[in-house]
């Protein structure tokens, strides 16, 4: 089969890979309809690595470069191994990308996406730029029907920004502010929404970007470039500033702003992920007891992102471009994301044309 293989920073490769052979116990193989490329995606593809094993093989895996990139797709099952029960052939599936070892601190306490040896599909095993994936059969959720592929290949960056809502403690009523508007910051400022959020504010850079955020329901956009940010959110937040930040940029020098933006007593929640350090004065958080979160992935919400989605009508799809063949995913797909203010948020590959 054809697979889009990652060897090293600017190179990927759309090559002839062997197709998997029968599951192992507790694995299932799935036929990928849909796959979209992530932001992680194009970062190993354009200074990477990152987080792709290279020297060594993974403890979780077992595997190191080279590897086939992608981790948010829908498919079919068309086969699964002894002791699966939750999917069987057939099913219309999505996929939690967090592989796990099962055994550590945190596994045992339900907080698998941050397991001490964690890794995820696509980037430390081989991913769904391809026509069949394996994967372990726990990571797969059902797609009720009314949820279309293009929509269900984006439910794992959507997971994202509902983890990020919920270590936020987002409730009803709460004034939000989401910095950055890729997509895990509309992702967030969605699932923002469908958890009651009284109004969101966007703060981004690019006016695209803004225009689009408007579009699918933002309060209001702010340029982070703007004189006075921080007054034009407190002017709109009834003098106080924001409940609940959500700092999706991954830009260390956005930190500092992000921690002003937050008001006195709210929460900062950083999901964005960097790869600089960050500095700002710790005094901004200790003079006015302001809390400060990581948010990694996600853990369980793929589910209650279906949920979500099959019982209230969001905009999903105006964070989508066209489906591009997986020949063309290196011109179409990776340099178009890095080059192109107008790309779309997801640009999904069909890895059968």
């Amino acid at each position: 089969m054809r697979a889009a293989v990652w060897h090293g920073a600017r190179d990927i490769r759309v090559e002839e890979v062997p197709e998997p052979g029968p599951p192992a116990p507790g694995h299932a193989v799935v036929e990928v309809a849909r796959v979209g490329i992530c932001g992680s995606d194009v970062s190993e593809y354009r200074d990477g690595p990152h987080a792709i094993p290279t020297e060594r093989d993974h403890p979780v895996t077992g595997r190191r470069a080279p590897i086939i990139l992608g981790h948010e797709y829908v498919g079919r099952v068309v086969a699964v191994g002894d002791d699966v029960a939750n999917v069987r052939p057939g099913d219309r599936v999505c996929g939690d990308a967090s592989l796990r070892c099962g055994s550590c601190y945190w596994c045992l306490r339900g907080e698998y996406n941050i397991c001490q040896y964690g890794a995820a599909v696509g980037l430390h095993t081989d991913g769904a730029f391809a026509r069949y994936l394996d994967v372990p059969a726990n990571t797969l959720e059902k797609v009720p029907d009314g949820i279309e592929d293009d929509v269900a290949a984006v439910v794992e960056p959507l997971a994202v920004g509902l983890h990020a809502v919920n270590m936020g403690g987002i409730r009803p009523g709460d004034s939000v502010v989401v910095v950055g508007f890729g997509m895990i910051g509309a992702a967030a400022m969605l699932m923002a929404f469908a958890a009651g959020a009284g109004q969101v504010h966007v703060v981004e850079m690019n006016p695209h970007r803004r225009e689009l955020a408007l579009k699918m329901g933002a309060t209001e956009t702010f340029d982070p470039r703007m004189p006075r940010l921080r007054w034009e959110v407190v002017a709109r937040t009834e003098g106080i500033g924001a409940d609940r930040v959500l700092d999706c940029t991954g830009r260390p020098e956005m930190l500092s702003t992000s921690v002003e933006l937050t008001r006195r007593g709210g929460r900062l929640v950083v999901c964005g992920l960097g790869h600089e350090p960050a500095q700002f004065n710790t005094d901004r958080l200790v003079y006015f007891e302001r809390g400060v979160v990581g948010a990694l992935g996600y853990r369980f919400d793929h589910q209650r992102v279906l949920k979500i989605l099959a019982t209230r009508d969001l905009p999903v799809r105006l964070l989508l471009g066209d489906v591009i063949g997986l020949e063309q995913i290196v011109p179409d797909g990776f340099e178009r994301l890095l080059n192109d203010p107008k790309a779309p948020h997801r640009i999904l590959i069909d890895p059968l044309t």
